[in-house]
């Protein structure tokens, strides 16, 4: 699908977002392909968070299993690794979903620069106004400005 949208953006950047579990997919493709920035809302690491959070009360006995079972292309840490375009991270403070100390995995393992924006009081599906959309239009005075050069070496 990346390839495609390239085809058709021409020099364009592509600027890939990703939300919750999309943030996962978004990862994996700026891990492999050139985008020119990332925007993420409450990225997921799943195999961790399926360890960490659930296989204390199983003794690992199912967690360990499931989360084995999480393809490669799905690990957020290991592709957060390896994405090195800007990226704005937006991450709700009181999510009850992947709690916070799970995003916070994501956003230490990025290798590329990132602006870090607190979603103050907000649950995993509220939407971003206030403060936090004023937060936001700054990261992308920020973020739009370098996604304008050649992104071409950023995916390794």
């Amino acid at each position: 699908a990346f390839d495609e949208l390239k085809r058709h953006a021409a020099d364009r950047p592509i600027v890939s977002f990703g939300a919750s579990i999309g943030a996962t997919a978004a990862l994996h493709v700026a891990a492999q392909r050139p985008v020119a920035g990332l925007i993420l809302h409450n990225p997921v690491p799943l195999r961790e968070m399926i360890l960490r959070r659930f296989g204390w009360w199983n003794l690992w006995l199912l967690a360990g299993p499931i989360a084995w079972q999480i393809p490669r292309e799905l690990d957020s840490i290991a592709n957060a690794r390896a994405s090195r375009a800007p990226a704005i991270f937006m991450l709700a403070q009181r999510d009850e979903i992947v709690p916070p100390r799970y995003h916070k995995l994501v956003v230490d393992a990025y290798a590329g620069e990132k602006r870090v924006i607190a979603l103050r009081g907000a649950f995993h599906n509220d939407p971003i106004e206030g403060a936090a959309l004023a937060d936001f239009h700054q990261a992308l005075d920020w973020l739009l400005p370098r996604t304008i050069g050649d992104s071409s070496q950023r995916a390794e």
